[in-house]
């Protein structure tokens, strides 16, 4: 636990309310549920394992340890959710989409889309949805606490933000020609949820890097289905997305995921599809491969 209060904590947000909460608040959480402690301590080995290169295998033997007697127990209350325990299942499921990154990108996983179905990290990452949706959110008093959700001050500026808007406008128009009538209402809602996404990150709004996943935490299910069936269109907004997913590259937990994610897009796209990506792999400095 000293290196998770000490320094892995201090990784979990770029904003000192959020470091205060995730090393007091979960903290707390941690020690009257064991299975949060149990995820605390994966996360944290990963963390050492990343810091010393050395001894990465141990850590991360000692990371799977804690993670898989964790699991059980957190399936296990996901289908049993009550005021008791509802804010421990929420900071679990929390917990484990930063695991699922932290161990870094992963063949045939992608996030929002898998190779063979979807990914192990969006099936928790659509359980906070879940989680949060099944009880009043007045019953999540530690990890939907007010000083949680107090207003913080917006990320630092970029010096060079990315030339979106122009590139949005290109996407809505292929997403208009392109996209199925059954699909039309969903993808047009996809790509209206990630201009508000844009607009917040680069405009002073965001107070979080981790707040553009609320696109992904949005979207419809009929989108989602489309993704896993590897669509075009669903597959080129969400390469529009990974742009915004590449300004956390600088959490040790990121790194690598934004070239993953369009690798994985750009091997499914057929060729005559790939021309709708280049503005998302020319924003990142993505090369595919030959």
């Amino acid at each position: 636990m000293y290196y998770w209060t000490t320094s892995t904590c201090n990784t979990l947000s770029a904003q000192s309310a959020g470091v205060t909460f995730w090393r007091t608040s979960v903290t707390e959480v941690g020690l009257s549920h064991e299975y949060v402690l149990h995820l605390l301590l994966a996360i944290t080995a990963l963390h050492l394992a990343h810091c010393r290169p050395g001894r990465h295998d141990r850590y991360v033997a000692l990371s799977d340890h804690h993670y898989n007697a964790a699991l059980t127990s957190v399936t296990s209350e996901l289908s049993h959710l009550t005021q008791e325990n509802c804010d421990a299942v929420l900071l679990s499921v929390q917990i484990i989409c930063f695991i699922t990154w932290a161990r870094g990108p992963q063949p045939g996983e992608y996030l929002a889309f898998g190779v063979n179905g979807r990914s192990e990290w969006l099936i928790m990452f659509r359980g906070v949805r879940t989680t949060i949706e099944s009880l009043e959110s007045g019953a999540f008093t530690r990890s939907l606490s007010p000083n949680l959700r107090t207003k913080t001050g917006p990320l630092p500026e970029l010096k060079s933000p990315p030339a979106y808007k122009e590139p949005l406008a290109e996407l809505l128009s292929y997403v208009k020609s392109t996209s199925i009538p059954s699909q039309l209402e969903c993808n047009l809602f996809s790509h209206e949820v990630l201009e508000e996404c844009y607009h917040s990150r680069y405009n002073g709004i965001d107070g979080e890097y981790h707040v553009v996943f609320a696109w992904l935490y949005r979207m419809q299910e009929e989108f989602l289905e489309a993704l896993q069936r590897h669509d075009a269109v669903p597959l080129i907004v969400y390469a529009h997305f990974a742009v915004l997913m590449n300004d956390m590259e600088g959490f040790w937990y990121m790194r690598g995921w934004t070239a993953h994610v369009l690798g994985g897009i750009w091997s499914i796209l057929r060729d005559e599809d790939r021309i709708w990506i280049r503005w998302p792999m020319a924003a990142v400095g993505w090369i595919p491969p030959e």
